[in-house]
């Protein structure tokens, strides 16, 4: 199909990547995939997907990345970095480049994933710098219309990083970030594939052109209530467990002091403040209509 529209995209070896990528290939698409050098061996093979070698923030590696592309999906970024300033390289200063070259090169539309973190910039390095993407974007526009969605927590079957959360939940257990009220603190989620149908459909087509948006899969739960899904799910009790703060702080302590030496480690001080936000809820009108329950069955047991 070499009269198919032809989409750039970034981040396309990551967890929700990898089925957006998959998706767009098996719709048709042309999709050019930047992956960093020496990545290849994390591809998929399909011939409607051209993998090239580059960096963000490389002229050249960016130009043949948009050249001839409509759009650009921007997935990569930074979950968890050393320092503040890693994190805005990645995460914001990054953004602003990329979308200075697509805007040069003729990409009409630019599909920028962010995170609901940046609805607290003063909570974390890590939201401070997606709300600096956000803004970089906007002031590298130039011609192009833009959309950048917002994702709650996103899980799916296949995220090494939330795999053994999950393996805890398909034992019983579910632990949860304790201290006053824990049980009212709410969050929002979305399955991978929620997220996906939504970039590859509203968002690459226009619908959400001008937005800062989301999309959930449930817009507002309790930790208690997700419990119970979890337990309709699994038709087995799940148990939420309040971890008390005292030992959350010391582990994220030592954590944050490794992370600065070896880059290692995910339960940081900042990440720490994120988990222990009171609301990350959305707006019912954002929610998918797939069933809880169904995700995280699939998600937990994704062989049943």
């Amino acid at each position: 199909m070499d009269d198919a529209p032809i989409i750039a995209m970034t981040g396309a070896t990551g967890f929700v990547g990898r089925y957006l990528v998959q998706n767009l290939a098996e719709q048709g698409y042309r999709v050019k995939a930047l992956v960093r050098p020496g990545s290849l061996n994390k591809t998929i093979d399909h011939p409607n997907i051209n993998w090239l070698e580059g960096e963000l923030g490389n002229v050249v590696s960016e130009m043949s990345l948009c050249s001839g592309a409509g759009t650009v999906i921007h997935l990569a970024g930074l979950i968890t970095a050393r320092t503040r300033a890693e994190y805005f390289k990645t995460n914001a200063n990054a953004v602003g480049h990329l979308a200075k070259t697509a805007n040069g090169a003729g990409v009409k539309r630019f599909v920028l994933l962010s995170s609901l973190a940046a609805r607290e910039p003063n909570l974390s390095a890590y939201a401070a710098s997606k709300r600096a993407g956000e803004g970089a974007l906007a002031r590298n526009l130039g011609a192009m219309k833009a959309v950048a969605v917002r994702a709650p927590a996103v899980f799916g079957a296949g995220d090494k990083a939330t795999a053994p959360f999950y393996k805890l939940i398909a034992n019983g257990k579910l632990p949860c970030p304790g201290g006053k009220d824990w049980q009212n603190r709410v969050i929002s989620l979305v399955h991978v594939d929620d997220l996906v149908a939504f970039l590859a459909g509203p968002c690459l087509k226009g619908e959400r052109d001008g937005k800062t948006t989301t999309i959930a899969t449930r817009a507002r739960i309790s930790w208690p209530e997700f419990a119970g899904e979890c337990s309709a799910a699994l038709a087995r009790p799940v148990k939420p467990k309040a971890v008390p703060l005292l030992l959350l702080y010391m582990a994220a302590g030592m954590t944050s002091a490794v992370k600065r030496i070896s880059g290692r480690g995910h339960l940081t001080l900042d990440k720490l403040r994120e988990f222990l936000h009171p609301d990350w809820s959305v707006d019912p009108e954002f929610e998918s209509g797939t069933d809880l329950q169904f995700a995280l069955k699939a998600t937990i047991r994704p062989e049943s």
